[in-house]
């Protein structure tokens, strides 16, 4: 019976974000890249993708973009994502999956060994903005513009972005996005408490 505690905390973990297969299993098979128009100037388009690598190619399980804590898409090697936000900030991570699932569970803890790269959009009303994620390939230090991203995953120009989304397939359809307050993970609560009392400690 003791092991009922265990067994439900690895199913809360296994449960916390499914992985999706990455492109050592077959290449990125969606649509060819297209552009999507506003439905009007009181939202935001989102382009996030990813160029194709060697390196990328090999992937198991293909990183996937989180958004104010929620799971939203993955994004293999070659493919992108169209989001049309409203108005507001998002925080975006990414975050690289470990037998089949992100362990978010451990999230903003000592231990969160999953996360790739997290910053925060401003989403401004007719904005069209290209989100570049490489691990391997930067951007041109020219196009990165200062504090826009945040290690791989970069905010980048327009005429970058045209030299290079082209050839991307499409990883799921086109998803609009409602903007909502961040819900605060009760884990960054509670490791927030710890470092406090560890303050008050003197350690």
């Amino acid at each position: 019976m003791r092991c009922l505690p265990l067994f439900a905390l690895l199913l809360a973990l296994a449960s916390s974000g499914c992985s999706t297969p990455g492109a050592f299993f077959g290449a990125t098979a969606g649509a060819a890249f297209r552009a999507h128009q506003l439905r009007d100037d009181n939202h935001a388009l989102v382009y996030l993708y990813r160029p194709q690598s060697a390196w990328a190619d090999q992937e198991l399980e293909a990183p996937a973009l989180f958004l104010n804590n929620q799971r939203i898409g993955s994004l293999p090697s070659n493919g992108y994502l169209v989001l049309e936000f409203e108005i507001a900030s998002y925080q975006l991570e990414m975050r690289r999956p470990l037998f089949g699932t992100h362990w978010t569970l451990l999230a903003d803890g000592p231990l969160d060994f999953t996360r790739i790269c997290s910053f925060a959009l401003d989403a401004e009303a007719g904005g069209v903005y290209y989100l570049r994620y490489d691990e391997l390939n930067p951007p041109p230090v020219s196009d990165q513009a200062p504090s826009q991203g945040d290690g791989p995953l970069q905010l980048v120009s327009k005429a970058l972005a045209d030299t290079e989304i082209g050839p991307t397939r499409e990883v799921q359809p086109f998803e609009r996005i409602v903007a909502s307050g961040e819900t605060e993970r009760m884990q960054r609560s509670f490791w927030r408490k710890v470092g406090k009392s560890l303050d008050f400690i003197g350690i």
